[in-house]
């Protein structure tokens, strides 16, 4: 009984320290919670829209230099002509992919890959459809 009450006790404030934080007031936790990740998209994921004339992408912090790299592909895997991938001046988080034309109803599938400034390479991808207009 008495070493079931001490392991409790312990457990209780292991428990209580890690949920109190350090005693300085920052929480260690967070730098791993601050990776390079997307935060939104235009159109967004899992959406249904009419024909884009464009992607954008919006990161949780601006991405090395010449790291970004956008791809476009239809339902059948098949890339999408697209124009140059742009930064924006005045906010390099945001990206845009100008598409050459409009894209035909059916879904597609947004591909990224970057290196954040911590210089792990992060990537991911999200789907949307294009609705009959």
């Amino acid at each position: 009984m008495y070493a079931k009450t001490i392991l409790l006790a312990a457990a209780l404030m292991t428990s209580a320290n890690a949920a109190a934080g350090p005693e300085d007031g920052h929480d260690l936790r967070a730098p791993a919670l601050a990776h390079f990740a997307l935060s939104r998209s235009a159109p967004a994921a899992d959406s249904s829209v009419p024909a884009p004339p464009e992607i954008r992408l919006w990161f949780t912090e601006v991405p090395q230099e010449n790291s970004m790299s956008v791809r476009l592909v239809d339902g059948a895997g098949q890339p999408v002509e697209a124009g140059a991938l742009g930064q924006e001046a005045d906010d390099g988080r945001v990206f845009h992919l100008p598409l050459e034309a409009a894209l035909p109803a059916g879904g597609y599938t947004v591909a990224w890959r970057a290196i954040g400034a911590d210089g792990h390479v992060v990537r991911g991808d999200f789907g949307f459809t294009v609705t009959a207009q």
